[in-house]
């Protein structure tokens, strides 16, 4: 099997199941020699910022010295981003020699009724343990998929420590229409004594957390802008500044723009703290190291191109909180212009809840669909115009960014958000651009 058969097989499964739990899953595993059993893991959960507080931890442990894997999703560009050590993505080879070992057993399971067809998500999750197991990873930074409580992620034994790093309403047709509810599938992940360390500050969801974390015997650091919290964080001139108990950290400085990034870097270096007191050494130094240099693209990156000078900025936000945050991010670095937005959506995706937190925020708008899994165009142009927005829809993301990009004036933002398949269809020369940081 080479890397495009491996592919090719991944993606003609089913995506997600209709069959609960993790059973499934967990015999799969077996047959293959228990792989996610080889490896110390960090766990991470969250309705947003996930991905860059997974980026962020793997970033300090791999700066450390440690031999660190990644697991994200899904990807943005390169299916291969999904599986990562040390960095670098998993070579296409590999990727084939673990889809070829996974396939027979997977193929096996499909026929016994006790278990049915193995999904997508868990062979790139079990083709990701797989290849953390063969190259001996000291620790494996794991993104939860969907949810936590039945993610395929959540079949490892109990990690170093579990994060959530934020409660939104989002996925509502499988998670819950609550806080509460959602909260509650997130926290899934907490497995007993394992310590927990959150950015959840919306006491309905926290509770959640809290009540699951005490049933458990877990210890759980809060991590919030004000008091009361076990780390509380504030930024400024000088950049991120965490207050922990016993000595503060000033002065860490982000690649990773945006305010949001401020708070999903204070889970991440509370979360290391609690890895260095549990022996792992993290010096301060290396830390700081790590957060500077941790890039994920696709997260308000910001790309000046040229000539004639233009910004793009890339942001895979997707729901409210996402857009709330974005809407943000774009007051703080361009306070005196309104954006052009290229806005594509998933059909879960609602761009009722989307658009509104980033009115103020747009100058025009065009919409236009991802390739899979669009959103009807006649939707999103219907809020727009509710809104009263400058809208035009277009046949196809690459046509609606280049109308943009044309229009904008120097220094004026043009903004391609609203899904990270919308972000995945950047063309090039823009994407290399975006690959490099």
């Amino acid at each position: 099997m080479n890397y495009t058969e491996a592919l090719g097989y991944t993606t003609s499964l089913v995506k997600f199941g209709i069959q609960l739990g993790l059973d499934r899953f967990r015999e799969l595993l077996r047959r293959v020699g228990s792989p996610h059993t080889a490896f110390r893991a960090v766990h991470v959960a969250g309705t947003n910022g996930k991905g860059s507080t997974t980026t962020l931890i793997a970033a300090v442990l791999r700066e450390a010295g440690y031999r660190t894997g990644c697991y994200l999703s899904p990807h943005l560009f390169d299916f291969r981003e999904r599986i990562q050590i040390n960095g670098v993505p998993i070579p296409p080879e590999a990727l084939a020699r673990q889809v070829a070992r996974l396939k027979p057993e997977i193929e096996a399971l499909a026929q016994d009724p006790r278990y049915g067809q193995t999904t997508e998500f868990e062979l790139i999750t079990a083709a990701a343990f797989g290849y953390f197991a063969e190259q001996k990873v000291d620790v494996a930074v794991l993104e939860v998929g969907l949810g936590g409580r039945l993610d395929a992620t959540n079949v490892i034994p109990p990690p170093l420590v579990a994060v959530i790093t934020s409660i939104g309403l989002d996925h509502q047709e499988v998670l819950g229409h609550s806080l509460r509810q959602i909260a509650l599938e997130k926290a899934g992940i907490l497995k007993p004594g394992v310590p927990v360390v959150t950015g959840v500050t919306q006491p309905e969801a926290l509770q959640a957390i809290e009540e699951t974390a005490h049933g458990l015997g877990c210890t759980l650091h809060t991590v919030a802008p004000t008091a009361p919290a076990y780390a509380r964080y504030t930024t400024d001139a000088s950049g991120l500044s965490l207050w922990w108990p016993g000595r503060p950290l000033r002065g860490l400085h982000l690649a990773l723009r945006g305010p949001f990034q401020q708070a999903n870097a204070a889970v991440a270096a509370t979360a290391l703290r609690i890895l260095a007191e549990q022996g792992l050494a993290i010096p301060e130094e290396v830390l700081r190291r790590g957060l500077e240099q941790a890039r994920l693209p696709g997260r308000f990156q910001v790309l000046r191109l040229g000539p004639p000078p233009r910004v793009l900025v890339l942001d895979v936000a997707h729901n409210q909180d996402g857009a709330r945050a974005l809407a943000e991010a774009l007051r703080a670095t361009f306070p005196e212009r309104k954006g052009l937005f290229v806005v594509g959506m998933k059909a879960n995706h609602d761009p009722a809840e989307f658009l509104p937190p980033l009115r103020d925020q747009i100058d025009r708008l065009w919409v236009s669909q991802p390739r899979n899994s669009p959103r009807p165009v006649e939707e999103l142009l219907a809020v727009a115009r509710d809104l009263g927005l400058e809208v035009e829809a277009l046949p196809d993301i690459p046509q609606a960014l280049a109308r943009a990009l044309a229009q904008a004036e120097p220094e004026q933002p043009v903004v391609l958000t609203g899904s990270l398949l919308t972000v995945g269809e950047l063309p090039e020369p823009y994407r290399s651009l975006a690959m490099a940081g």
